[in-house]
């Protein structure tokens, strides 16, 4: 049955591209600041305190902003607050939705449409962030500032920020419109899609100008992105460019850009890699610092909410828990013997303080679950980990075998550090083929429920591997050629004025 968009979200779709930007007051932790509402005034961008202002907006969508609209009814938090991270699972073979809302699982079955609430948001998200974005690049090159290094370290935030959303929107739609200026208007909002061919250089130039600028050491780290993490995206980017046009010199360009960052950002244990007191530390190149604890859940996540199964909480289980993700069978059985990640990243049971075992119906998703510094698990601080450095090695490893159509032992020593990290042997895969296949299940091991299944699915299989995979670890679910992309959104189509076309297939 098709379920009609709920009219909440279709008029704060429009409503949301017509405010300038939601401004923070400075601080000296940006989290840690309320939203205090929309800024339109047209003569508000005049001074350094403004820009700054402005710039730390961008922070407040990309966790929460719920708290600048006060809306709640269809969807709340900022673009990292769940369905980023989630929907790219649900729509493979990793992650099943135990909800009986046909939001998620629709998404779960691949059969999304676009009638989707979830997509509908997960679009706005996207777009509201770009607009904050475009308002920085616009208006602060105006301002007249004492260091013009802080002055480029923030457009070069505003630009990083705008090329992540630019890139992930067109893996998820593939051709979108392309706003590069601030939408101030409906009609300004109604522009047709533009095809991503047309939107990769702008990609690839923010992101220069980002690594180019982002060097201003006060406003660096702790969910500000660094010089190195507009590398490491370039690297993501590049690999993913490469694969799409089979093109040798962008997979060389992600080498390249991997290769720089992996010596600044050393892997430590995946054991610790999730754990609190290690954020913002090794291998988390850039990270979205959620901060639940310091302002009453509002900018906090929903990872334990989502994915930790219902526990007895007055024997110690966590508060808040819902369950409403599990991991499917077979991701949980697909793990090789001795990999540490399989009980860091899952866990079908659980012991009480007294001894006590509970079994769950499921595998679930624990990695992001600190039991010693957050037992109770409600508005955890955890962050959410984009980039980081296992990635890099194995879009090395991605990258050399596609060159060379053959492992070399470049390619070999980039897999063979992940899977050494995870307590396994050297990969035995020795062609073409079999070292694919097997740098896509190191890849499903390493990163689950980080948000990079489908993508993976996407570019590096068939249809036919797809329908395998997914059919595998869900009988009766069948991927088709729609599938490699997500719908455009029906509302957004209804206020285009017939400029916005609908991806085939849906």
């Amino acid at each position: 049955m098709i379920i009609p968009m709920k009219k909440t979200c279709f008029y704060f779709s429009i409503c949301i591209l017509l405010i300038g930007v939601v401004w923070l007051s400075a601080c000296s932790d940006f989290l840690d600041e309320e939203a205090k509402g929309s800024q339109v005034d047209k003569n508000y961008y005049k001074t350094e305190a403004d820009a700054v202002a402005a710039t730390d907006a961008i922070y407040s969508y990309l966790i929460s902003d719920a708290d600048a609209y006060n809306l709640w009814s269809d969807h709340f938090g900022g673009l990292f607050y769940n369905d980023f991270w989630e929907l790219p699972e649900l729509m493979s073979d990793n992650a099943v939705s135990k909800q009986s809302s046909p939001e998620y699982q629709s998404i779960s079955k691949f059969q999304v449409d676009a009638y989707s609430i979830r997509v509908a948001c997960l679009w706005r998200d996207f777009y509201t962030t770009i607009n904050v974005c475009n308002t920085v690049i616009a208006k602060v090159p105006a301002i007249s500032f004492t260091d013009e290094i802080k002055k480029n370290q923030l457009i070069a935030e505003a630009k990083f920020f705008r090329a992540l959303c630019y890139f992930e929107l067109t893996r998820f739609f593939g051709d979108v419109p392309l706003h590069i200026v601030p939408t101030e208007s409906v009609s300004e909002a109604q522009i047709p899609r533009t095809p991503v061919a047309q939107i990769y250089p702008l990609i690839l130039e923010d992101l220069d100008f980002a690594e180019k600028n982002l060097k201003y050491e006060e406003r660096l780290g702790y969910g500000r992105p660094y010089a190195l993490s507009a590398t490491a995206l370039l690297a993501r980017v590049y690999l993913t460019l490469g694969q799409k046009e089979k093109n040798n010199i962008y997979l060389q360009n992600a080498i390249e850009k991997a290769d720089a960052v992996i010596p600044v950002f050393p892997m430590g244990s995946y054991e610790d890699l999730f754990k609190l007191e290690n954020r913002f530390k090794g291998e988390r190149i850039w990270e979205v610092n959620f901060n639940a604890s310091l302002s009453q859940g509002w900018k906090g996540n929903q990872f334990l909410v989502r994915l930790l199964p219902k526990m007895d909480t007055e024997k110690g289980g966590p508060n808040n828990a819902q369950g409403w993700v599990a991991a499917t069978d077979n991701l949980y059985n697909v793990f090789e013997p001795g990999d540490k990640r399989r009980d860091i990243t899952l866990f079908k049971s659980f012991t009480y303080s007294d001894g006590s075992v509970e079994s769950f119906d499921a595998p679930y998703f624990c990695k992001y679950w600190d039991r010693v510094a957050e037992p109770k698990g409600n508005e955890s601080d955890a962050t959410f980990p984009y980039l980081r450095t296992a990635e890099m090695y194995l879009i090395k490893a991605e990258a050399l075998n596609e060159i060379n159509k053959n492992p070399t032992q470049e390619a070999k020593d980039a897999l063979n550090a992940v899977r050494n990290r995870a307590g396994l042997g050297n990969t035995p895969a020795n062609n073409y083929a079999d070292f694919k296949k097997a740098v896509l299940a190191e890849r499903r091991a390493e990163f689950a429920m980080e948000g990079h299944r489908w993508h993976d699915l996407v570019r590096m299989c068939t249809l036919d591997e797809m329908k395998e995979l997914v059919g595998t670890a869900k009988p009766g679910v069948i991927p088709r050629d729609a599938n490699y992309l997500f719908p455009i959104p029906n509302n957004e189509i209804n206020i285009s004025n017939g400029r916005l076309t609908q991806n085939e297939g849906y």
